[in-house]
Order: C-alpha cells, then sequence, then structure tokens
C-alpha cells in the first residue's frame, strides 16, 4: 500500500514538473551606449567616418541580428533588419557602415516615391533647409549631407530581439 502512495505522488510530482514552466522569462537587457568621436561622424561620407573611428573593430553589438530604428529627420520611421558580418556581432566600423548605407537607401527610397520632390539647395527660399517630401518616409528638414551621427545605443527587447535607436543630428 505504501508503495502505491509512494508512486502515485512520484507521477503527480513528474506530472507537476512537466506541466510548470520552470524557467522565468527573458529580460531586457540594459540599454547599452555606443560613443562616437567629437564631433560625430557625417552620414554621407563613409570613408570619412571610417577614418575618423577610433577603436574601429571593438564589438559594440554583441548580437549577430538587430532592428536599426532611423526616426530623424523622417515622419515615418524606418526599421530595417540589419546582420553582422561575424555572429559575435557588430564591430564600431560595420555598426557605422551599415547605417552610412541604410540611410542613403532611405533617403533615395524617399526621392523614389515622393510625388513631391526636393527642392534643389540653388532654388531654396526657407535658408538651407530640405522641403518636406511626401514619399514613404517623410523626410523634412535636412538633406543627407547635413546630417552627424553623435551616439548609437542598443537594447535587447524582453522578446529577444535587439534594437539599435541612433543619436542624429544636424
Amino acid at each position: 500500500m505504501s508503495f502505491l502512495l509512494i508512486a502515485i505522488a512520484i507521477a503527480a510530482a513528474w506530472w507537476l514538473i512537466a506541466k510548470i514552466r520552470v524557467t522565468r522569462p527573458a529580460m531586457a537587457m540594459m540599454t547599452t551606449r555606443i560613443a562616437f568621436p567629437d564631433g560625430g561622424v557625417r552620414i554621407h561620407d563613409v570613408g570619412g567616418a571610417l577614418a575618423k573611428l577610433s577603436n574601429p573593430e571593438e564589438i559594440v553589438v554583441p548580437f549577430e541580428h538587430a532592428v536599426l530604428v532611423i526616426t530623424y529627420p523622417l515622419s515615418t520611421p524606418a526599421s530595417i533588419a540589419i546582420d553582422a558580418v561575424f555572429p559575435i556581432g557588430f564591430t564600431r566600423s560595420e555598426l557605422v557602415k551599415t547605417v552610412c548605407e541604410e540611410y542613403a537607401n532611405v533617403y533615395e527610397a524617399e526621392e523614389a516615391t515622393a510625388m513631391q520632390k526636393t527642392v534643389p539647395v540653388a532654388e531654396r527660399t526657407n535658408g538651407l533647409h530640405r522641403n518636406r517630401t511626401d514619399g514613404v518616409y517623410g523626410i523634412w528638414g535636412h538633406d543627407l549631407d547635413k546630417l552627424v551621427m553623435r551616439a548609437a545605443r542598443w537594447t535587447r527587447n524582453s522578446d529577444g530581439t535587439v534594437t539599435i535607436d541612433l543619436h542624429i543630428d544636424s
């Protein structure tokens, strides 16, 4: 009889262990800021930006896949999936190169989809500011050659995705 009770207790314990989640859910990791040289790096000049970097081969985003979020100067933010060359993550130079390329792609897509095109610099009446275009991203205020990346930050979200947010100004 006691053997039967022990067997039932073991079966009940096994059933509970099989049904109850033992591991806790993933938590978001702390945001990590990546600084760039004084004066930042110019988005339109990839070669100059890379030459200005200190520690270009340092891994600054230790994940192979991430989502680059471009918000400035866009009315509709762009979220772009990016992949590192190496599985250990993005180096500082690779991140700068990727950001420069993706910004160029966003500006190109804007020009291709806009009905209201960018007014040439020589014809602008509002100073040197870029007019707002009505393309897929609604770019306003600044041309690509005026943008400077001061810093970036990555965050690992609770769902496991990694987002990279940029600090861009002109």
